[in-house]
């Protein structure tokens, strides 16, 4: 169980100061501090981020000195602590700070803070202060000197001043509560309690400051940047014009800059500020160094390390930035996607495997989501990204979505009773959301076991409102569409059915050959699904209606108008072949089409066993599928242009060439016929050909642009376009 954030910081001072090692060195430029949320007695629990947050304000008002937000401190602290880690060695160590500042809050009306100070060599230096909860501003001006004395700094008096000036902005104390979380970073504070902090200190720089940042993230950006303004011209320090330059940069608006600047000139080492500024339009060479002197200040800004990313000009270099990003973030999700992205677009995968390997094995990275990002792994190296995921379950057993993963990479390395097996093992742990409780029972409908679908169906039959339409959903995972059709039409006809009861009611009755009904009622769902009001239901039912009509389409063009006379066997197989396409399930979908093609062996069932080959990466297999179906079904474009595809992919661009060009003539209209022929011709060095069949494509589909865009512009500059 994780324990509270205010235990896990008594806890430190409980015993926690331990001799460090392995932080970084400090540089001479910047003095990086890093405070952690103080420990504070219940009755005063607020102050535990409230009064290092103060401090934070006001030392970043000193040249030369940079506090980061205390909120990620203290996520980086938790993450350790759940790891049984050294807490204040990895802060140190992920931070490279030259001190971490904690402290611990007793009393009531009389308060008394002690604060301690560590370093990376170990030095543990104490004091105490005192001061009366009446005059807040005495007592953090006393905690302000101590602390600058255990670090031994001496701000100018210019510099003292504004600290001074900074400390001395004290809102009443139900304000500090949702203003300390806020400063802090914690998530989850609201508009209405800065609202109501605001109402009661309207005068109140730091207030307004929050205000201005929780706006900002809810959307509204015009009141952020007023509230912003306002901060600035209550108190004109350091954060608050940083704060103004980012939400002027989330507004594209170019006086951002001279808000970054004015922080600047406040505190040169203010590591917002600077990659604030190398974002704000200057040319890349001083954005490079802005970028550089940015994470030096702060080494876990993650959109300084990215952005420093993108202004490399050569791959290794790419890497190079992003492993540094990964030493002092090894918990960012985004940095190690990007970092993982580098190796695999390098072709170095197994490179990227132990990128994240290094990751997890960090006491701060070892995160459910970097785990997962074993998805983007390729196929060839799927046995280490199971067993990374594996690994993963195994550290967090009670995450869904590591449970997810594993059954998702059993499915596409096609171990499909694997998938099953783990999905089974998952649901009979009485742990498994409902929606996993559905898949496995979809899973055995689609294997003939529909006795033990509903079984497990019925376990979750007063889980909610929706009982008919998960038995809808078995049913026709089990082929069985004329029962789902009497499971949804009492809603369906009484007017009451949602999107996706009418989805499914339209693809049962397209399974019993009223295809024209089942395309009006799909494409009704998509369009409701477009509308900008559309909920998050809806638009899941809009996205399996589209690609039920696109199951019928090529049903359609493949088999010709007439219906395909199939046995009843073959046909129960065919539907659950289909309904596992529809869902995205092509292992399950593949087998099912084969099983359906030992009963009757049609060359519809063929045609779809290919695709589902052709998907899953066998595009040997699926060669032989097509070529079934054209045996039995004659030459179609869609047929043709798969196979033709499929002999692209094998290498075979003779017989590609050929055969698309068949799939042209059949329908010169088949923008995905063209782009593939391109691709051929590209594949043969025939440029310009290349060139002219991808315009026309994107002549008749403009969105395939986005589909082969770096060879399409390629062809075009080979082709002297």
């Amino acid at each position: 169980m994780r324990p509270h954030l205010r235990h896990t910081f008594s806890a430190l001072f409980a015993g926690l100061l331990l001799t460090l090692t392995g932080a970084a060195a400090a540089q001479a430029d910047t003095q990086r501090i890093v405070l952690l949320p103080f420990d504070a007695e219940a009755s005063i629990e607020a102050f535990a981020l409230a009064f290092p947050t103060a401090l934070q304000r006001a030392m970043n008002e000193v040249d030369g000195v940079y506090v980061p937000a205390i909120g990620d401190a203290a996520v980086v602290a938790q993450r350790v602590a759940d790891a049984e880690g050294d807490v204040l060695a990895e802060v140190l160590r992920v931070f490279a700070a030259d001190a971490v500042v904690l402290g611990r809050i007793r009393g009531s009306d009389a308060l008394t803070i002690e604060l301690v100070v560590v370093t990376p060599a170990g030095d543990e230096r104490n004091a105490t202060v005192s001061g009366r909860l009446g005059d807040l501003a005495a007592l953090w001006r006393s905690a302000a000197d101590g602390v600058l004395d255990l670090l031994g700094l001496a701000p100018s008096l210019a510099d003292l001043a504004d600290l001074r000036r900074v400390l001395a902005d004290v809102p009443s104390l139900p304000s500090l509560g949702p203003v300390g979380s806020s400063a802090a970073r914690v998530p989850g504070i609201r508009l209405d309690q800065l609202e109501a902090a605001a109402a009661l200190d309207p005068e109140s720089a730091w207030v307004a400051g929050e205000l201005a940042r929780v706006a900002a993230l809810a959307g509204q950006g015009e009141r952020a940047l007023s509230e912003a303004e306002r901060a600035v011209e209550l108190g004109d320090h350091a954060d608050a014009y940083a704060l103004l330059g980012m939400v002027r940069l989330s507004r594209n608006d170019p006086a951002a800059g001279d808000a970054f600047a004015a922080a600047l000139e406040a505190n040169p080492s203010h590591g917002v500020a600077l990659a604030g500024l190398a974002r704000s339009g200057v040319g890349p060479e001083r954005a490079a160094e802005l970028l550089e002197a940015a994470i030096a200040a702060a080494p876990r800004q993650v959109d300084a390390h990215l952005a420093l990313a993108e202004l490399q000009t050569t791959p290794a270099r790419v890497i190079q930035v992003l492993r540094r990003a990964s030493a002092s973030l090894p918990d960012s999700v985004a940095v190690q996607l990007a970092l993982v992205d580098a190796a695999l677009d390098a072709g170095d995968a197994r490179g990227a495997i132990e990128l994240l390997r290094a990751a997890v094995n960090d006491p701060v990275g070892r995160r459910p989501a970097i785990y997962l990002l074993a998805a983007r792994l390729p196929t060839d190296v799927a046995g280490e990204a199971l067993a990374l995921a594996r690994e993963g379950r195994a550290v967090f057993p009670d995450d869904p979505d590591l449970r997810r993963l594993e059954i998702d990479l059993l499915r596409t390395a096609g171990d499909a009773a694997g998938a099953a097996a783990a999905l089974a093992a998952w649901v009979e742990t009485g742990s498994a959301p409902v929606t996993e409780v559905v898949a496995h029972a979809e899973a055995l409908a689609s294997q003939d076991r529909f006795d033990e679908a509903q079984t497990w169906l019925a376990t979750v039959a007063d889980a909610d409102d929706d009982a008919d339409l998960r038995s809808a959903r078995i049913e026709l995972a089990a082929g069985r569409a004329r029962a789902a059709l009497t499971t949804l039409e009492p809603s369906v006809a009484g007017g009451e059915a949602d999107a996706l009861r009418r989805t499914l009611y339209a693809i049962a009755l397209g399974r019993i050959g009223r295809v024209d009904e089942a395309t009006t009622l799909l494409q009704e769902v998509v369009r409701a699904a477009a509308e900008p009001d559309a909920d998050v239901r809806t638009r899941e039912a809009g996205a399996l209606a589209q690609r039920a009509l696109n199951v019928l389409a090529d049903q359609r063009q493949v088999s010709g108008a007439d219906a395909v006379a199939l046995s009843p066997e073959a046909s129960t197989a065919f539907e659950q072949g289909l309904f596992a396409l529809e869902n995205g399930d092509l292992v399950t979908a593949r087998d099912a089409f084969v099983r359906a093609r030992g009963f009757d062996d049609a060359g519809l069932l063929a045609f779809y066993e290919g695709y589902a080959r052709q998907v899953l990466g066998d595009p040997r297999g699926a060669i032989g599928a097509y070529q079934a179906a054209r045996d039995d079904l004659g030459d179609n474009d869609v047929l043709l242009n798969n196979l033709g595809y499929a002999q692209l992919q094998v290498g075979r661009l003779d017989l590609a060439l050929d055969t698309l060009r068949l799939a042209l003539a059949a329908n010169p209209d088949n923008a995905r016929a063209h782009l593939n022929l391109g691709l051929t011709f590209y594949g043969l060095s025939r440029y310009t050909d290349a060139a002219d069949a991808f315009d026309a494509a994107l002549a008749l589909d403009p969105s395939l642009a986005d589909l082969a865009a770096s060879v399409i512009d390629d062809a075009r500059r080979r082709a002297g376009r």
